[in-house]
């Protein structure tokens, strides 16, 4: 067994790929200009309420799936990296499926008490 053979047994890879400087710098790039651009939608008053709104949770969305992909390296190029996407897939539907859910029982919670 040669030292490479050896470097490659205690290198896990969990999914993400290999680390490169690139993908880190742009998504630094990428998210400090998304937030700017952010700024500058407020700060410039040239939208209105709704505009200004959409464009924000716009770069906010388009921002998270920089970092995702960027940061964190989620990708499905491998099978640990499609379980990690399904994972957070998953996640994300229990997460929508109780915030959806305690919404759903404060409202009627409301109403019954109301009526």
């Amino acid at each position: 067994m040669d030292h490479h053979e050896h470097e490659e047994i205690h290198q896990a890879d969990y999914g993400t790929g290999q680390k490169k400087l690139g993908i880190y710098a742009f998504g630094f790039v990428s998210c400090i200009l998304l937030t700017l651009f952010a700024f500058w939608v407020v700060l410039s008053l040239k939208f209105s309420k709704t505009e200004t709104f959409a464009l924000i949770y716009g770069a906010a969305i388009i921002q998270f799936f920089i970092q995702l992909i960027c940061f964190l390296r989620l990708n499905v190029r491998t099978e640990p990296g499609r379980t990690n996407v399904l994972t957070f897939v998953f996640t994300g539907v229990i997460l929508v499926t109780i915030i959806i859910g305690s919404l759903w029982i404060m409202w009627s919670l409301n109403y019954y008490m109301m009526n």
